[in-house]
């Protein structure tokens, strides 16, 4: 279990950073990924404010916005802005890209971003993104990632599957846990009871023993839940 107030804290002033993982200048050994998952922030970009380009190689990039509006740019030509509740994945691919991103406007900016390890050495850079209507996650775990894009959910070169899903009082959700894989589950808002934990609003826990899992909700709340298979990124040890 990573409690809020636990995790690595990146402050640049503009923007603050909350880090699960270790990442950039926060290194605690304890606490270097799950499974294929290496980074987990969540990220607050003031107004007007961003990250410059810079680039990335080898990694599956998610990003799922959950306040205001988060401007990409990148070196293959492509510009878009991703909005609360929708989420962007970028394959930055085995020789690379570059890319901007930043608050283009005069209000806050939130949002978590996940980077996975590639199951393979040898990935071209693809860009993807998916604005659900927001019914599609009430009540429920909405899929937006996937290895073979099943549904409309977009494909990433990992064994690994993304969900959000919001919640009100009274609701309940379940999620299978076979043998080999775990389930990291970060609070984005709220209070979820998950197989009787409390976990409350920037809280995460790693869960790798098989079994059911079962969510109670008493108010409104928002997670992401992350399905990996544990030895994932093999190919990389």
């Amino acid at each position: 279990m990573r409690r809020s107030g636990d995790r690595g804290l990146q402050d640049l002033g503009w923007s603050t950073n909350r880090m699960t993982f270790s990442f950039a200048d926060y290194h605690d050994p304890n606490w270097m990924r799950f499974g294929p998952l290496r980074v987990l922030i969540e990220s607050h970009i003031d107004p007007n404010e961003g990250f410059d380009k810079h680039p990335h190689r080898h990694a599956e990039i998610v990003s799922y916005v959950t306040e205001g509006i988060l401007h990409h740019e990148d070196s293959f030509g492509r510009e878009a802005d991703i909005r609360a509740g929708e989420m962007q994945l970028i394959s930055a691919g085995s020789r690379g890209m570059i890319h901007s991103e930043t608050n283009p406007r005069g209000k806050p900016e939130a949002h978590y971003q996940l980077w996975f390890i590639p199951d393979r050495l040898d990935t071209d850079f693809a860009y993807h993104e998916l604005k659900p209507p927001t019914e599609e996650r009430q009540g429920q775990f909405r899929l937006y990632v996937s290895p073979d894009g099943r549904g409309d959910s977009m494909p990433i070169n990992t064994d690994a599957f993304v969900h959000v899903g919001q919640f009100s009082p009274g609701d309940r959700a379940s999620h299978e846990l076979p043998s080999g894989r775990g389930v990291w589950v970060q609070v984005v808002d709220g209070t979820v009871s998950v197989n009787g934990h409390t976990l409350q609003a920037g809280d995460g826990a790693g869960i790798t023993a098989p079994d059911e899992l079962s969510f109670s909700f008493d108010g409104e709340t928002e997670l992401l839940l992350i399905d990996v298979r544990m030895d994932a990124n093999r190919i990389w040890e």
